[in-house]
């Protein structure tokens, strides 16, 4: 009797072969198959129609498996062109397929991990590793992917102890030590991270992976400037600072600020300049856990004679403002500022002090929703005051969300009562997006309401770009168009920050 052709069929179920793949391998022994079932039916003496329906059960059967195999091999290639687009959505839904198709694959099963965890669906991605895990328990790529999205979610103690475990399992990848001291840095214990990422790079010293990461956080160590410039209808501000770190734990800056003031109409004249002197200092307990204090020195310079200013004009403040902030869990992080204002005013020369007590519970509902919602109490002089006895108190209310609709696309916005320091605006609305073009190029646009106490409320609309090529580079510039009553016209901004 002739022979079949071999074929190994384990591989020919869970390997993408074609269709091509699977007709030619018929062809090749389908005369075979056709004198065999014959031989073996006239052995047993079956009636004919019987053959023929076992013959055509066998051609049923091997078309079904052609077009499994073909679809098989059509969704891996689905989803490898997804996962090279960037669609990680698709990718998912194409990699569960397979994994159903095939469940104790671990290759499979990683793409599919990789493709959740970079679609932000980081409890499911984990998930996924946890079930490799159970079929390889010393799979180092599924313990650094529990490390890395542990990482990312936050939860500093879970992510350290899968990366000391990713060490122990696998002590020549430098995943494991990198992953670890990245978590350090989050959870700013940066004398910890400094020993890992010496002793990567004493171990690895030609490995451009661990060069680049040793780089990125030297550069973490050291001092930032800063310069921000904002032209409008109303105002003109500019702001250069500087910030160093210093110890394990802290940082301390400085910072100038200048702010003009004009008249809204067909002719903009200087009311007055405010020429602001701060300082500020942070601890950093661990991540979202913190400690600010800053100090700030303001004089006001008018260029309107005294007749045009109010009783409640200012001459000078001090500001002294403390921040404590603590994560509740790593999806949930509470805020509480206190600041004091002692202030003198211009045409009376009396002082008195405003207070400002604030609370903010910022909470992170999944990896791509988030939500602010913050309330206080400011006591403050009375915008139409005539005495400084007429102080008022005044509830504060701020909210807001913030939505990465995609891992391009991030959509927020935030209401916010009684936001600035001279008094001026009753609440503000900004609604704000920015699309990713690149990984240095990102597009923005803002959208900006302000109610002001007295005069007509401001509208404006911004349109902008932001370029960071790298770890030492931030920018952001842009034009606005505003406009308040009668009066309209197109400004500019630019902000920068540079790391030594």
């Amino acid at each position: 009797m002739r022979h079949l052709r071999t074929i190994n069929m384990k591989s020919f179920i869970k390997s993408p072969c074609t269709a091509l793949d699977v007709l030619t391998w018929i062809k090749q022994n389908i005369i075979v198959l056709h004198f065999g079932i014959i031989s073996a039916f006239q052995f047993t003496n079956f009636k004919v129609v019987q053959m023929n329906r076992t013959i055509a059960n066998l051609t049923l059967g091997c078309a079904i498996l052609c077009f499994n195999s073909a679809a098989y091999a059509a969704t891996e290639q689905d989803a490898a062109a997804a996962a090279r687009r960037g669609d990680f959505a698709a990718a998912a839904v194409s990699y569960e397929q397979l994994v159903a198709m095939n469940p104790t694959s671990v290759a499979l099963r990683l793409e599919l991990a990789d493709a959740l965890a970079k679609n932000r669906q980081w409890n499911r991605a984990v998930s996924e590793y946890e079930a490799i895990l159970n079929l390889q328990p010393e799979n180092t790529e599924a313990v650094l992917g529990i490390g890395t999205l542990r990482r990312w979610q936050g939860n500093t103690g879970k992510a350290k102890r899968a990366y000391e475990k990713a060490r122990a399992l696998a002590p020549q990848n430098p995943d494991g030590s990198l992953g670890l001291a990245a978590t350090y840095v989050l959870d700013h214990d940066y004398v910890s991270a400094d020993e890992l990422y010496a002793q990567a790079e004493q171990t690895w010293p030609k490995d451009s992976g661990v060069q680049q990461a040793v780089n990125g956080f030297r550069s973490l160590r050291k001092p930032r400037l800063y310069l921000f410039w904002e032209n409008d209808l109303s105002f003109e501000t500019r702001q250069v600072g500087a910030i160093t770190p210093f110890d394990s734990r802290e940082e301390i800056g400085a910072e100038l600020q200048e702010e003009n003031r004009f008249t809204v109409g067909p002719v903009n004249t200087k009311i007055y300049s405010r020429n602001d002197k701060k300082l500020f200092y942070t601890h950093y307990f661990g991540l979202n856990h913190t400690l600010d204090f800053s100090a700030r020195a303001s004089q006001y310079q008018y260029n309107v004679p005294n007749t045009a200013l109010d009783y409640a004009s200012i001459d000078t403040y001090e500001e002294y403002r403390g921040r404590y902030t603590i994560q509740f869990k790593p999806e949930h992080v509470f805020a509480v500022r206190y600041t004091l204002r002692p202030t003198k005013l211009k045409l009376s020369q009396s002082s008195f002090t405003a207070h400002k007590i604030e609370g903010e519970f910022n909470s992170q509902w999944d990896p791509r929703f988030s939500t602010m919602f913050g309330g206080g109490w400011l006591r403050d002089l009375d915008g139409n005051a005539t005495s400084i006895s007429q102080l008022t108190d005044r509830s504060l209310i701020k909210f807001g969300f913030q939505w990465d609709k995609t891992n391009r696309l991030s959509l927020g916005a935030k209401y916010i009562t009684n936001p600035d320091l001279d008094n001026s605006l009753s609440s503000t609305i900004i609604g704000e997006g920015s699309y990713s073009l690149t990984d240095t190029w990102s597009a923005l646009g803002r959208y900006r309401s302000d109610d002001y106490k007295t005069g007509s409320d401001q509208t404006s609309f911004y349109v902008g770009a932001r370029f960071v090529p790298d770890n030492h580079w931030w920018s952001e510039f842009g034009l606005k168009h505003a406009e308040r009553g009668t009066a309209s016209g197109n400004y500019g901004l630019a902000s920068i920050i540079y790391r030594f």
